[in-house]
């Protein structure tokens, strides 16, 4: 699929991480441990971000923009909105309903 978006001259959107850009946001009460979780890197790999380029925060800030919501659904707007990280490991269900989050958003991303 990529060969022909470059054969067609479309260029593909990615994130753009520069030294004064903001991070990705994480919102969950998890400590900073999260963005070493196996599932968690998958999952920013497959978005087209680096665990880097993201910080976890267990509050937001008004007009702050989350990329990822681990058990606070119901409290901020997020791309996607996951149970706790322990949650999601042990519930099929919950994986399947991340799945369905992330196929919108990885149209696209290499």
């Amino acid at each position: 699929m990529n060969k022909f978006l470059h054969a067609m001259g479309i260029t593909q959107w990615r994130p753009k991480v520069s030294a004064g850009a903001p991070a990705l946001l994480l919102l969950a009460d998890d400590d900073h441990s999260l963005l070493q979780h196996p599932l968690v890197i998958t999952v920013l790999t497959l978005l087209g971000s680096a665990p880097e380029a993201c910080q976890v925060i267990s509050k937001v800030d008004a007009g702050a923009e989350v990329l990822w919501c681990f058990g606070h659904s119901d409290e901020v707007d997020a791309m996607i909105s996951t149970p706790t990280i322990a949650e999601l490991q042990q519930s099929s269900q919950a994986k399947r309903a991340l799945w369905q989050q992330l196929w919108p958003h990885l149209d696209g991303v290499q």
